[in-house]
């Protein structure tokens, strides 16, 4: 079967790093319908490139891993001095670091989500030191054997963990909510002062979905929508059909900004500052 071409959806790079690829490290997320990777320079805290690819006709992993094969083979990929894979899925849960064991991954997914055959999947598992919890999770096999076999040594974590380290570093105060957009997908966070209180992921087909299943789990959380601060992250629009949703059922609605410690280079300002958070937070992760 013929190779199926890809085209990149965005594409930017500071040229000043040109022939610098070896001493940066690469950050990447993947999910079934997407694949965005970001160079970060480690020594001045910057994050110099950004590439995005979008794979809105994929329905399974499979299909999904065929397009990363080629990506994987790029210089870019090859040629980083490290390599740190982010995968984005709902496969997942959390278990308090106290009550860990190691040897039942499989139980404590399972617990939550329906596993029709083990035998397709690794799993893994990360700690997120902000919180003093382990999310688990697993990825399919496949994708495993394609990274080991196409590129050098890489690291692998999940989406959550950058995305409540990030959040929990922050000591958000108790009226204070994350919503984390993605395409068909939304993760809800709710961390006062360091402390997770809730995280969850969403799936969803329309606007109506959507703000169905957060005015529900507000109401869960007993968070009144009139005082409630609402910080939008992802690749969410002011002009599209849910962030106007949103300001109709709550009074304070925000984007979040890029963490203040880190630098991005010039090139890099046209993208929205809330955009590709899990991504631009991979540094906080190793």
């Amino acid at each position: 079967m013929p190779s199926t071409v890809l085209q990149q959806q965005q594409q930017l790079f500071d040229e000043r790093y040109q022939s610098k690829t070896h001493q940066l490290k690469l950050f990447v997320e993947l999910s079934k319908d997407h694949l965005f990777s970001t160079l970060f320079d480690d020594s001045s805290k910057e994050y110099v490139a950004f590439e995005a690819y979008h794979f809105e006709e994929n329905t399974d992993w499979n299909s999904a891993q065929r397009k990363f094969e080629q990506i994987f083979l790029s210089d870019q990929f090859q040629q980083a001095k490290t390599r740190q894979l982010n995968i984005s899925s709902s496969l997942y849960t959390l278990v308090p670091q106290a009550l860990f064991d190691e040897n039942e991954l499989i139980n404590y997914l399972s617990f939550n989500h329906p596993i029709e055959d083990e035998s397709t999947l690794r799993f893994y598992f990360n700690k997120i030191e902000s919180i003093d919890a382990i999310i688990v999770y697993a990825i399919p096999l496949g994708l495993e054997f394609l990274a080991k076999a196409k590129l050098p040594p890489f690291q692998i974590n999940h989406f959550g963990l950058p995305l409540l380290e990030a959040i929990g570093l922050q000591k958000v105060n108790k009226d204070q909510l994350h919503v984390h957009i993605q395409q068909h997908r939304f993760d809800i966070i709710y961390m006062p002062e360091g402390k997770l209180i809730f995280f969850n992921s969403f799936n969803y087909q329309s606007t109506e979905d959507f703000i169905y299943y957060l005015l529900y789990i507000m109401e869960q959380l007993q968070l009144d929508r009139e005082t409630t601060n609402l910080q939008l992250i992802g690749e969410i629009e002011e002009n599209s059909s849910i962030y106007k949703v949103l300001y109709t059922y709550i009074r304070s609605v925000e984007f979040m900004k890029h963490p203040k410690d880190i630098h991005f280079s010039a090139v890099l300002a046209e993208l929205p500052s809330h955009y590709y958070f899990t991504l631009f937070n991979q540094h906080l992760c190793g």
